[in-house]
């Protein structure tokens, strides 16, 4: 159906909307991403400067990304051109929307794969676990994970998966299936009813490894190296550009800003919704999230002395060895990569709604189990060239394994992509276009959009709240977005490195 989104369309409550885009936020750089990037950037000190850019930056762009949604009623797209030709602006402006899409599409290519590897990891976790209970019974139970392994071969483990392209592809292959198993059954029967359930049993998961992290772990260590404020770093992070930068960068791409995503999701909001209350909710629980799940890993590894390391790193290698050694490990290890699967699937299953959504809006007829699938055969096959780039071009005994796709840089011979391989150029590729688009974003909302028309759309509860938004919208958000990108861009790249 082309045009406003149906009242079937809409989120049934107002919780399954908060369920949801909660969901579409927290991602598996909640887990691995904030937690570092805090502690090595100054621990508290960063959170502060973090906590204020979600405040001034953050919210102000996901209360103009939701009430753009929510006005247009289409897809991310669709209610950009909408708004504009109701302003008497150019279509144009849309070029924000799109950069979103795209930009959703191709984290949705290399966000599969990584979350295959987390099922990977459910699967042999699980699997050495039922092992230890069907050899001791319950007792069983009381196995680290990778029980019988050493420490060596729980550190290579990421490493065969690598070095075995048929089993990355395999869990890419099935991840993908269970993304669009659910955008297909709509936005009721498939998201909706997904996140009902993931996000409450994420949530559950998280809070049970908190406190297994502060009975078990060394919970003084972990929250020093993750809250501990010092003046020192303090005024060291608000001269250095890097410190600051970093945290705007972290708060625009934890929360999902500028991937289109909760335009697509604001779409499907219900008129009468509170639309400030909402995005403060998400922005809120979007942020405990990150600081919880660093309380819940850094006690784990530091009790098992273990050093605190960044990405994938920290999770597919340094937590399965804090889990191998801790008593019950291997239940608490099985308990945090199912949790880290949930919160994958609710993000991908939003990157992959943002077009299908568009797709499906340029029929008359509702096509959206041949769109979904359609763009999820697409993701999954430039997913598979992602895998095949990930494999050491070097095997575990030496052997060359140089192939084109491990060893080709698309743009290699520029600084900002230097030594990327395909999964690494398109990572780094999608950290200029979505600020790029929240940028245009903040531009379109604060200088496009007529004062009465967002006063309306947005619907806060008295006029000087709607003049701060404003404010922050169309000077600091444009500024602060700009000075990332330059400083992430040019600077760094060019002059730092």
């Amino acid at each position: 159906m082309q045009g406003t989104a149906r009242e079937g369309d809409k989120w049934s409550s107002k919780a399954a909307f908060i369920l949801a885009a909660i969901g579409s936020s927290v991602g598996l750089g909640n887990l691995w991403r904030f937690p570092y990037v805090a502690g090595e950037n100054g621990g508290g000190a960063f959170v502060v400067f973090y906590l204020l850019c979600v405040l001034l930056i953050g919210l102000p762009v996901l209360v103009s990304e939701l009430f753009i949604g929510r006005r247009g009623g289409m897809s991310a797209v669709g209610s950009v051109v909408k708004i504009a030709r109701a302003e008497g602006r150019s279509p144009w402006w849309a070029l924000q929307s799109w950069l979103g899409i795209i930009g959703a599409f191709i984290i949705l290519t290399f966000y599969s794969v990584i979350a295959g590897w987390v099922l990977a990891y459910v699967v042999m976790i699980a699997g050495d676990l039922f092992a230890a209970i069907g050899r001791d019974g319950l007792a069983g139970l009381a196995a680290g994970a990778f029980a019988g392994e050493s420490q060596e071969e729980v550190a290579a483990e990421l490493g065969a998966l690598l070095n075995d392209p048929a089993r990355m592809i395999f869990y890419h292959a099935l991840f993908m299936i269970i993304t669009v198993a659910i955008v297909v059954r709509g936005v009721k029967g498939g998201i909706e009813t997904a996140v009902t359930i993931l996000m409450p049993a994420f949530f559950v998961l998280l809070l049970v490894l908190l406190g297994f992290a502060l009975i078990e772990g060394d919970a003084a260590r972990g929250g020093d190296f993750l809250l501990g404020v010092r003046v020192d770093d303090l005024l060291r992070g608000a001269a250095d550009g890097s410190v600051v930068s970093a945290a705007l960068g972290q708060a625009f791409f934890s929360i999902g800003l500028g991937s289109a995503l909760m335009m697509t999701y604001g779409a499907y909001m219900k008129s009468e919704q509170d639309l400030p209350r909402a995005a403060r909710t998400v922005a809120i629980a979007d942020t405990a999230v990150g600081v919880v799940a660093g309380l819940a890993i850094f006690p784990i590894v530091f009790a098992m002395g273990l050093a605190a390391e960044a990405g994938p790193t920290l999770m597919f290698k340094t937590l399965p060895l804090a889990f191998q050694g801790m008593p019950v490990g291997g239940v608490f290890g099985l308990a945090f990569f199912v949790l880290a699967f949930f919160a994958a699937v609710t993000s991908s299953i939003a990157l992959l709604e943002t077009s299908t959504k568009w797709v499906d809006e340029q029929t008359r007829e509702d096509r959206r189990l041949i769109s979904a699938t359609t763009i999820g055969l697409v993701a999954f096959g430039i997913g598979v060239l992602n895998a095949l780039s990930q494999v050491p071009a070097v095997g575990p005994n030496g052997e060359d394994q140089a192939t084109f796709w491990n060893t080709w840089q698309p743009l290699g011979f520029m600084s900002l992509f230097r030594d990327m391989v395909l999964l690494d150029f398109l990572s780094a590729a999608t950290d200029i276009i979505l600020p790029v688009a929240g940028f245009i974003t903040a531009v379109f909302a604060g200088w496009v959009v007529s004062t009465s028309s967002a006063r309306e759309a947005i619907g806060f509860k008295s006029e000087a709240w709607f003049q701060r938004w404003r404010f922050l919208v169309r000077y600091v958000c444009t500024t602060g977005i700009f000075v990332v990108i330059v400083y992430s861009t040019i600077i760094a790249p060019f002059f730092l490195n």
